[in-house]
């Protein structure tokens, strides 16, 4: 698809694709030692909110991927004339707790495509569902909004200074990125290429990905209600970069992440959902 063809495009919206994974002991344990501290629940036992991003992970082969690291297309939507994409933010209810060897299906949807335009270009947003069943019963219900666009023209950025880490800060450092990309099998090179990130995308470091943010809300939403049945709505407002200090914030049903007052990352509606 050489150029955006919106009438055609459109012609996608409802497309489903279903998957099927299990939750694995092995992989819970991966993201229990990534997050650590950052979760809900030091049980093992316990499947904390977020870890949902690291199953059904892409099957593209490294030929199928862009510059930037992602895949080429995904199975809903046909290749877009676009240089690289972004998670935005999306919602995310949790009806049930997951548990080590449950069989998961997946079924998800393309729900809307909207083409508009930004300071920096064209921006397309495309809105999926997913269902997530155990034995045909609902245990986690969420949609995802995800933006396609054109990177600005390469230019020279100065190089983020890193801060010492200040006490009840979360702070991203290389290691962290590079492993949370492992779990979700994330190639967008933002995250663990810091050259490129700088020189082609135009930012001062790398990046911290959208849904380690989301996760870590999520699970400070968990654990300071005691309870993981609960629906969250974010949306991205701002990167956050590796050697930021960030803080978790939470007050009556709104939980962000800032960097300092008024300096948000990431901002949130959450809502508990009747037991």
């Amino acid at each position: 698809m050489s150029e955006l063809n919106m009438a055609k495009l459109q012609e996608w919206i409802g497309n489903t694709e279903s998957r099927t994974d299990i939750v694995s002991e092995d992989a819970l344990k991966q993201y229990r030692g990534t997050l650590e501290s950052y979760l809900v629940s030091e049980d093992v036992a316990v499947v904390p909110p977020g870890f949902h991003w690291t199953m059904y992970q892409p099957l593209n082969a490294s030929s199928e991927l862009r510059e930037d690291g992602h895949p080429k297309r995904i199975t809903l939507l046909p290749e877009l004339p676009f240089a690289t994409r972004m998670w935005a933010g999306g919602e995310v209810a949790f009806h049930a707790a997951l548990k080590v060897g449950d069989r998961i299906e997946r079924t998800s949807t393309l729900k809307s495509i909207d083409l508009k335009s930004g300071s920096s270009g064209d921006l397309l947003f495309i809105e999926i569902a997913h269902e997530y069943q155990r034995n045909q019963q609902a245990v986690i219900s969420e949609t995802q909004t995800v933006v396609y666009r054109n990177p600005p023209p390469p230019k020279e950025v100065q190089p983020l200074e890193e801060q010492e880490k200040a006490d009840e800060a979360f702070q991203a450092d290389s290691r962290l990125l590079f492993r949370y990309s492992a779990l979700t099998f994330n190639t967008h090179r933002i995250h663990y290429d810091r050259d490129y990130a700088m020189r082609e995308e135009g930012y001062p470091g790398l990046v911290v990905h959208g849904p380690m943010q989301a996760s870590l809300l999520m699970n400070h939403i968990a654990g300071t209600l005691g309870h993981t049945d609960f629906r969250f709505s974010y949306r991205g407002t701002a990167p956050l970069f590796a050697g930021q200090n960030a803080y978790l914030r939470l007050s009556d049903d709104a939980a962000w992440i800032e960097r300092g007052e008024g300096d948000a990352t990431m901002k949130g509606k959450f809502q508990l959902l009747e037991q």
